[in-house]
């Protein structure tokens, strides 16, 4: 069932670089392998009790002879009549921080019945590991994975990404080389999940007021019909993309125009700062199906997102992923949207609250 694709020193290095500042008390690892994640992990914090566990017996005797200080477990991950009479259980809810490379070959296309919230899901191998972390979690918690793309992008597992939602920040923190592992070439990326503030202040609820709109083109380029009439509005494809603002086509065609301002980006492609673009107040346009749009009230609504975006740049690049070219759905757009001016307007709120607290 296993795939034995260990992360090197160097990748687990890296991936607990971004854990949490605060001083975690337990470490665990459910699928340790050759144990590089809690050795970086012990590293960065010798004071911290190290749990792994691993489905292999060979593997877990070799890791306790090396680390007899750890505590260890045998079971299969993602079997409950393996995990429940093992130690694992007086563990839930003590797990300051949770590392993983989960298993994540697909040659057998099976999915694992997991339960999350209460409700049960069908998930891919991957996406299963890090649900069945969830319930070992401390209040103040944290999670760092390395995933593969298909998990994150694919509708098999979208359902119990939208459910971790609810309760967990995601962030897509860095792409990995497809030569990370040397046994395959594969995309992958490092994930991290804290847990999500249980109430955000009500002005930067109202700040965001739900879900962005994201408007994806319609105007297919390999069918587009070109057109001379006078209301006839210009074509605007991913190569109009550039410096931040729309560049002028000489290409009109027929199609559903909208009028800025708005907010455009590519769907597909390597996105770049400078594709994101602003188009100016009352310019008509036919976008490609390439394009996305946020409508925006005023052009400096438009000009703040795209500030708000290029602050948080990481974050919005990550979210274009795939398998072969990248890309990034409506959903997600919007998702990520929502959550880079969620956060800036909590920022912003804090700051304000700071310099009035001063002033006092």
């Amino acid at each position: 069932m296993t795939d034995r694709f260990y992360t090197s020193p160097e990748l687990a290095d890296t991936l607990l670089s971004f854990a949490p500042r605060n001083q975690p008390k337990l470490i665990a690892d459910f699928a340790c392998g050759e144990g590089s994640l809690l050795l970086a992990a012990e590293r960065r914090n010798p004071d911290a009790r190290m749990l792994a566990n691993d489905i292999s017996r060979g593997t877990i005797s070799k890791a306790r002879r090396q680390r007899p200080e750890w505590q260890y477990s045998c079971t299969d991950f993602l079997n409950p009549m393996s995990v429940r009479p093992s130690g694992l259980r007086h563990h839930h809810g003590k797990v300051d921080l949770v590392v993983i490379n989960p298993p994540f070959s697909r040659r057998d296309r099976k999915t694992y019945s997991v339960e999350l919230s209460g409700t049960q899901f069908s998930a891919t191998i991957a996406t299963a590991f890090l649900v069945n972390c969830i319930p070992y979690l401390s209040a103040v918690g944290a999670l760092l994975a390395v995933l593969p793309d298909g998990c994150l992008v694919s509708t098999q597992d979208s359902a119990v990404w939208e459910e971790l939602r609810r309760s967990f920040r995601i962030e897509i923190i860095r792409d990995n080389s497809r030569s990370a592992f040397a046994q395959v070439r594969a995309r992958t990326c490092l994930v991290r999940l804290t847990r999500a503030v249980d109430q955000l202040p009500q002005e930067a609820n109202d700040a965001v007021s739900g879900a962005v709109s994201v408007v994806r083109g319609s105007c297919q380029m390999h069918s587009r019909q070109r057109s001379r009439a006078l209301a006839a509005a210009a074509l605007v494809h991913t190569t109009h993309l550039k410096g931040g603002t729309v560049l002028d086509s000489a290409e009109r065609v027929k199609g559903k125009a909208i009028e800025g301002p708005a907010l455009l980006f590519p769907r597909v492609g390597l996105v770049t700062p400078d594709k994101v673009c602003i188009l100016e107040d009352g310019r008509r346009i036919v976008l490609s199906d390439c394009v996305l749009a946020v409508r925006c009230k005023s052009a400096l609504e438009a000009s703040t997102m795209r500030t708000r975006i290029l602050d948080a740049w990481p974050s919005f690049a990550a979210s274009f992923r795939g398998t072969g070219a990248p890309y990034i759905t409506v959903e997600r757009a919007s998702n990520i949207l929502s959550s880079i001016l969620t956060e800036s307007a909590v920022q912003n709120r804090c700051a304000m609250a700071t310099v009035e607290a001063g002033a006092d």
